[in-house]
């Protein structure tokens, strides 16, 4: 993303410039150079429009979790989420050693039992328009609600997908807590990604439950 950013602040500067010089100047290529300025200012415009500029990460990283002490987990590691086992030589040099790291947004407290509160995830994962796959762990007692859920999540008009983990613990029937895990299934920087759609959801949950 952030590659895109830079490629796309480089292409309008030079895009510019060359339009300057073929109005003093005219030539054949005027009118490709005055495309390629737009089409650079599109893509900038895209992304910051998609993701902000506030939310790009640089950080090697792209595994977040709300709570770093007992991260949310998947019912697979991280490596068996990997879509591919094995990195191209080539690119190897861009790999980074996984490692959970705290997210900046903190766990959301619902003043709900924890059967209400995944009911009202369910609702805000179905208004995302992301992918609930399956519940991945079941901790649950007697006396204390909790239950983690694995999400296909992404971000409107992003192709990317990413892992996402949320828990629910609720000890008594007037208070839940929610915390999530955003984890890349690469071995790639994130640029901000997980820590993006750690917002959206809840955003959305705390959009519905003001309802």
């Amino acid at each position: 993303m952030l590659a895109t950013v830079f490629l796309g602040g480089i292409g309008a500067f030079f895009g510019i410039a060359q339009a300057v010089k073929n109005k003093r100047d005219p030539n054949p290529g005027r009118n490709s150079a005055i495309v390629t300025y737009f089409l650079c200012i599109f893509t900038v415009t895209t992304i910051e429009i998609v993701y902000g500029w506030n939310n790009v990460d640089l950080s090697a990283a792209n595994d977040y979790s709300t709570d770093l002490m007992t991260p949310p987990q998947f019912n697979q590691s991280k490596h068996e989420r990997l879509l591919a086992k094995e990195s191209y030589e080539l690119l190897g040099f861009m790999d980074i050693p996984h490692k959970v790291r705290q997210a900046e947004t903190e766990g959301l407290i619902l003043l709900m039992s924890g059967l209400d509160s995944k009911i009202l995830i369910k609702q805000a994962i179905n208004k995302l328009g992301w992918m609930l796959l399956r519940r991945s762990d079941d901790a649950s007692t007697d006396k204390v609600f909790n239950e983690t859920y694995q999400v296909k999540a992404g971000i409107t008009g992003v192709i990317r997908r990413t892992d996402v983990a949320v828990r629910i613990i609720s000890a008594n029937a007037g208070v839940s807590i929610i915390d999530m895990r955003g984890s890349s299934p690469n071995s790639r920087r994130d640029f901000g990604f997980n820590e993006l759609v750690i917002k959206e959801l809840f955003k959305e949950l705390r959009e519905l439950d003001a309802l």
